[in-house]
């Protein structure tokens, strides 16, 4: 095996001299440069730090340790172009101070994904650069077999207790192979991803050095090093924490105390419990969890979620800051999206972006702004427009059924019926505002005439007294189109693909459910259409990979099944879905921003639009983002990626009035 090394130095290992810089220039007396004014908000550490002042007061009773002690050897430096590039954000160097204030239906907010903790870091939603962040070095093999890690020396956890491998093996020995805990293998540590193929071998080679082993080429997981989805938290856990609550270090007496306490039935529901995905950083049992995450939860109750800064967070300015600049992170709980928008429009939210808002209340935000003292700006986003998925796999035990042999047909004339009856500039125009971009010409336009002619030749050619039109097997046919309303565009994009489809002769029945009950009909593979979005403008750098057939929408949760399953379970795919796992598999081998892996997407994404894996209802999408107007280090108006404006939330800081 070829056992040359491509090797990441963190961009920390300048820090101490680009802070001596400072040091030195401040003592000169020059003007500081506009946006640094920060430099004057108190002395500075022997190292060229400064101390945030809502810790000071701990510092000095002891409580806490001097920011020097508190920060690694070699803090993450970041500035221009570090966490969103260049063209996309003007940073200046910020000031101490401040809370933000949000609004969401669930405990976590948008914490759980502004933490700034991923193993590497690459501006945006990319992953080429892949700065070591939590670890000082990083390298890998020319095969991509073998991944090396180096933990930044004095990083620590936000209750002060160093990050060392003790942590990872931990994972990996006492969580996901401990025989009773049996935590699930995050699919991102399987070789390739591909459950059939094993998990990560993981050789411990000091108190900060390790590695991980794949059985075959896996460059995709340097994206998954980079991406906020999986996070840190597959590879890193605070073992010093957990172990109390595991049978293996906890002392009996003590431990069913603690499983009482918690109401969980045994230790290893305890344990399950108390290993509190990212996702749920905000929930009640992540209370006393050390994190290494920008902000640490504080309170959390029925009506609201507190965070304060993390002391020991290890990213640093120029200026000698410590990030976050901004002290405090409030999250008020409310009931529905509708009361979201409300508070949004009180001024009761510093920041809101994703999911929160809806481009269809635009006129509204902008008649509030200036009342409320936010500014509005539009972004692209990280996901494509709301798209209709057909799940091929629904009734699939009835072959001879009218579903199963429009989905089998290997011309697909139902799925290309139904996106040439798809109208998505007239749905842009009704819903958008005609703010969204026009498809690509590679997408099947508008047609209803081409709709008709497929859907004859699909042997839905004849009708019922009221036009509708009749099933291959001569009964009546309702698409029934399932969808859980994630935002305040659903309702109105699913009342115009009714009305579209149903002016080509499909019976469309609209069926709206709450999130859970749709992930549980989703699973039970009973949703035979529905509608979500996922996150397309990710997928080429690996962020994300929400195209397998039962992510956001299923289109073939059964086959999915089966190939996590190694068999066991779910449908064996048909020829045209083995390709589409062929394809996904072999993308796997390379880095997606490498050129074999940008080839290899292009084939990948060229198949979904061919097999009609998802119908895009409307064009590229465009999202509003709120902030308050005092805020800075805010993406620019038309940036990529909305999310961008939580995900640097670390950079953002409060200006002066």
């Amino acid at each position: 095996m070829n056992r040359k090394l491509r090797r990441f130095i963190a961009p920390g290992v300048l820090v101490a001299l680009v802070l001596a810089f400072v040091v030195v220039r401040q003592s000169t007396g020059d003007d500081e440069p506009a946006g640094a004014s920060a430099v004057n908000e108190g002395p500075k550490s022997a190292r060229g730090f400064l101390e945030p002042p809502a810790l000071a007061a701990k510092v000095a009773a002891g409580k806490l340790p001097p920011i020097d002690q508190r920060l690694p050897e070699q803090p993450f430096a970041v500035g221009d172009g570090t966490l969103l590039q260049k063209e996309h954000m003007d940073w200046q160097d910020g000031k101490y101070g401040g809370t933000f204030k949000g609004a969401a239906t669930f405990p976590t907010g948008w914490v759980n994904i502004a933490g700034g903790a991923t193993i590497l870091r690459s501006p945006s939603q990319s992953t080429g650069v892949s700065a070591p962040n939590i670890v000082s070095e990083f390298s890998y093999t020319d095969d991509y077999k073998t991944f090396k890690f180096t933990i930044r020396k004095g990083l620590r956890w936000s209750d002060g207790v160093p990050l060392t491998t003790d942590d990872v093996r931990f994972a990996f020995e006492d969580m996901y192979q401990d025989k009773e805990v049996q935590l699930p293998w995050p699919t991102e540590l399987f070789t390739q991803g591909d459950a059939r193929l094993g998990p990560a071998k993981l050789k411990v080679v000091d108190k900060y050095s390790f590695e991980l082993e794949f059985s075959k080429p896996y460059g995709y997981f340097i994206a998954n090093l980079n991406s906020w989805i999986p996070y840190y938290n597959m590879l890193f856990k605070p073992a010093h924490y957990l172990k109390q609550f595991h049978q293996k270090y906890a002392k009996p007496d003590a431990l069913a105390a603690l499983v009482k306490k918690n109401r969980r039935a045994n230790w290893v529901q305890l344990i399950t419990y108390k290993d509190v995905p990212h996702w749920d950083v905000g929930a009640p049992q992540a209370l006393g969890l050390p994190t290494l995450n920008a902000w640490v939860l504080s309170q959390s109750t029925e009506n609201r979620s507190v965070y304060d800064r993390n002391p020991y967070f290890w990213h640093v300015d120029k200026s000698g800051h410590q990030l976050p600049y901004v002290d405090q992170v409030v999250i008020d709980r409310v009931v529905d999206p509708d009361a979201l928008t409300n508070a949004v429009l009180a001024g009761q939210v510093s920041l809101a972006s994703g999911g929160e808002v809806s481009l269809n209340k635009m006129p509204v935000y902008k008649q509030n702004a200036e009342r409320s003292k936010f500014r509005v700006f539009t972004s692209k986003s990280f996901n494509n427009p709301l798209l209709l998925f057909l799940n091929q796999d629904y009734q699939y035990q009835n072959p001879a059924g009218a579903w199963q042999k429009l989905m089998a047909d290997p011309a697909h004339r139902f799925s290309k019926a139904v996106a040439a009856a798809v109208d998505t500039e007239g749905i842009s125009k009704s819903v958008y505002f005609g703010l969204y971009e026009k498809l690509g010409p590679e997408w099947q336009g508008h047609d209803p005439g081409l709709a008709k002619q497929l859907l004859d030749e699909a042997g839905m050619n004849r009708t019922d007294g009221k036009g509708f039109r009749l099933g291959p097997d001569g009964k009546p046919f309702v698409l029934r189109l399932t969808h859980a309303a994630g935002s305040p565009d659903f309702d109105p994009v699913a009342e115009l693909l009714k009305e579209q489809l149903e002016q080509v002769g499909i019976k469309v029945e609209i069926e709206r459910v709450e999130g859970t009950l749709f992930d549980q009909r989703k699973a039970a593979n009973q949703i035979m259409a529905s509608m979500a979005w996922n996150d397309g403008p990710a997928w080429a750098s690996g962020i994300s990979e929400d195209y397998l057939p039962a992510s956001k929408g299923p289109w073939s949760p059964a086959t999915w099944t089966y190939f996590t399953s190694n068999g066991k379970e779910g449908r064996k795919p048909p020829a045209n879905m083995q390709k589409f796992y062929e394809l996904a598999t072999a993308r796997k081998a390379f880095p997606p921003e490498s050129p074999e892996g940008k080839k290899l997407y292009e084939e990948l994404v060229t198949w979904l639009r061919e097999n009609y894996a998802f119908i895009p209802t409307a064009g590229v999408r465009v999202t509003p983002n709120i902030v308050d107007t005092r805020l800075r280090n805010v993406p620019k108006e038309g940036s990529p990626y909305e999310l961008d404006t939580y995900i640097n939330a670390e950079a953002l800081w409060f200006a002066d009035e």
